[in-house]
């Protein structure tokens, strides 16, 4: 029975090893894709439309995504040294740069924002009802 807690208290390390190598990476990323999200944010500024602005956020920067695909699947690598097997670092890569995309196009409709303070206004609301 002793050794129960044991055995615990080792998965529960490995679990919270787990998790600060995830925010390692993370914010490892969060530093590389800073570039293109920048170009990103410039060049959709110029957008007239949302539609307009989807298409810029598809195309816009190619060159530099290109360049920071790489980086961050280097990134993974190197902080999680052996990659897990489960853990696709190309899909990684490939997801960060979509969500940077989508990020972009959201900011500049402003819909995320709005869709907060929606959260935010039912939260106050419900926080008033008696």
């Amino acid at each position: 029975m002793k050794l129960l807690p044991v055995v615990f208290l080792a998965g529960l390390s490995g679990t919270a090893l787990a998790q600060q190598e995830a925010v390692e990476v993370g914010k490892a990323m969060t530093e590389q894709l800073k570039p293109y999200r920048d170009c990103l944010k410039a060049e959709v500024a110029k957008a007239t439309s949302k539609e307009q602005a989807q298409l810029i956020v598809q195309k816009a920067c190619a060159d530099l995504r290109l360049s920071v695909r790489p980086k961050l699947i280097e990134t993974v690598r190197r902080i999680l040294n052996p990659v897990p097997p489960s853990y696709n670092a190309d899909q990684a890569a490939d997801g960060a740069l979509k969500m940077t995309q989508v990020g972009a196009y959201y900011d500049f409709t402003g819909e995320a924002r709005a869709f907060h303070q929606r959260l935010r206004d039912q939260a106050d609301e419900r926080k008033t009802r008696p």
